[in-house]
């Protein structure tokens, strides 16, 4: 991402793949609070659906905190303002995302386990989850997922640093498994390696923000249709 070279010093990188696992934690946790069941909890529901929401955005907001002061000390370059150029990057990426979607649904089962998850958090808090497709999503993952990721690995490797964060990124929402929908990890894929180069061409972690927050919303507007497999 940076115009030095690096040295590698193996022991970082592995301090570097370990704080890397704790901020996905750390981001996964706020939402996953809201993902109990009235079967899980009995007559312990009414009290859990109270605070649930509330103990998810304090985590939130501890999650965020840190994730974006990692992020901070991660990039090494400075940001680049938004040009012409970063729009229409913005705008092109929007375009291949939106095809990617187009192209891959109808191959895509119908239900996931990650869609599965989501209908858990929609169940107990619609608004919360709306917040989070729309708002949180983007900017979290994008902020670990490229703007922490690719400033901490294969930073003298852009080409591979980009792959890679689109693997992981998809890996993530369909772990690789005999019951994977490949189709829709294949899409989550996709869509992690055209927002991994719009970050690197545009060295601006708000540039490929924007794309994911497009991706997202117009995901949503497709969503009555597609059941909402596209988005997060």
């Amino acid at each position: 991402m940076n115009n030095t070279k690096n040295t590698y010093h193996p022991i970082k990188v592995i301090l570097h793949i370990i704080a890397f696992l704790a901020l996905f934690l750390m981001e996964q946790l706020p939402l996953s609070v809201l993902t109990l069941t009235k079967k899980d909890l009995g007559t312990k529901y009414s009290s859990y659906i109270k605070m649930a929401p509330l103990v998810t955005l304090v985590l939130l907001i501890i999650a965020a905190t840190i994730i974006i002061w990692t992020f901070k000390k991660a990039q090494k370059f400075p940001t680049l303002s938004f040009t012409k150029s970063t729009w229409f990057i913005i705008i092109l990426a929007t375009i291949l995302t939106f095809l990617i979607n187009i192209v891959t649904l109808p191959f895509m089962r119908s239900s996931n386990e990650n869609v599965e998850a989501l209908q858990l958090v929609a169940n107990n808090s619609m608004i919360i989850l709306i917040i989070f497709t729309i708002f949180v999503a983007p900017i979290l993952e994008e902020i670990l997922f490229r703007g922490i990721f690719m400033n901490w690995f294969f930073v003298d490797h852009p080409l591979i640093s980009v792959i890679v964060s689109g693997v992981i990124f998809g890996y993530v929402h369909a772990p690789f498994s005999s019951n994977t929908d490949w189709f829709y990890a294949l899409s989550k894929i996709l869509l992690g390696i055209v927002l991994a180069g719009v970050y690197y061409r545009t060295k601006n972690i708000k540039a490929n923000i924007t794309v994911h927050f497009l991706n997202n919303f117009l995901a949503i507007l497709a969503g009555a249709v597609a059941s909402g497999v596209i988005f997060l």
